[in-house]
């Protein structure tokens, strides 16, 4: 990988979670609160994950001037939220690879404000001052439609840092099963976290589900990711109890449906996550 052909570009765009780890309008998409057989999932979002490198320059004042200036670049309003992700343990599946998260309102608006921001010469001298901070594959950034069913400060507010831990399982459809299957699961998983609200109170719990747009009716292929199971916390310990109020109170009754449509790896990708920028406070900036 060379800084030439992986230099990082932010958007223009102008007004998001993780990764949020404040208000935001997408991982905070609010969920239906009636009874449980009446609970709906909310509008996806198109959204984007960038592989990024941290270079000689990668500490924390570097990356809060970094983040300051790229804030500053966002004019438009497409642009609902940026995250961004730093390994958190040696088993993940990428090693030391770190993500960019960018959450939009719709693909067509995506592809729109990178054509701006390839053009516009303030964005491509802000890549180049930070070249030695971070570097993404811009080109090979990968495309998906994801739901936030729960609303991220259901269960506490997330840190006034930005801070948030989560965890990604990467899951693959089973023979004749699709995308349209793991939708119409969520609502059902929705219900019982619902069910079971005490045990996730002060975590901060929220999940995601990401779906691969090339995958979505099963790739069937070597590496070839169907969709990923994302959950959110305000800290390790808060996963770690969200982690076992589903293994004591939710596991047997879930997992034997959600085993019908797809399989996940066993081990998940850990991160420490931090909100970039969020569209509904965009004074926000996190603190490293």
């Amino acid at each position: 990988m060379t800084k030439k052909s992986f230099y990082f570009f932010g958007i223009i765009l102008g007004s998001f979670l993780i990764v949020s780890c404040g208000s935001n309008e997408g991982r905070n998409a609010l969920m239906e609160t009636s009874p449980t057989e009446d609970i709906s999932n909310p509008e996806p979002y198109f959204i984007e994950f960038m592989a990024c490198e941290g270079g000689p320059g990668f500490n924390s004042e570097n990356m809060t001037s970094m983040i300051a200036d790229y804030q500053k670049l966002l004019t438009d309003d497409s642009l609902r939220g940026a995250w961004g992700y730093v390994p958190a343990a040696d088993t993940n599946a990428f090693g030391d690879t770190g993500w960019w998260e960018l959450m939009w309102s719709s693909q067509e608006e995506a592809d729109a404000a990178w054509q701006s921001w390839s053009s516009n010469p303030d964005a491509v001298a802000w890549s180049e001052k930070y070249a030695d901070v971070l570097t993404c594959d811009v080109e090979g950034r990968n495309a998906l439609d994801a739901i936030f069913p729960i609303d991220a400060t259901e269960f506490g507010e997330l840190p006034e840092s930005g801070y948030f831990f989560s965890e990604f399982h990467r899951c693959y459809y089973n023979e004749g099963s699709s995308k349209s299957d793991a939708v119409a699961f969520l609502p059902k998983y929705t219900a019982e976290v619902m069910a079971n609200a005490e045990g996730f109170a002060g975590t901060s719990f929220h999940y995601g589900n990401y779906y691969a747009q090339l995958n979505e009716q099963g790739s069937h292929t070597e590496n070839g990711i169907d969709f990923l199971w994302a959950s959110f916390t305000n800290s390790a310990e808060s996963m770690a109890k969200s982690e076992e109020v589903f293994e004591t109170k939710m596991r047997s009754i879930l997992f034997p449906q959600f085993s019908e449509f797809a399989q996940c790896d066993e081990v998940p990708d850990i991160y420490h996550g931090y909100v970039f920028y969020n569209a509904d406070d965009k004074d926000f900036m996190p603190t490293f």
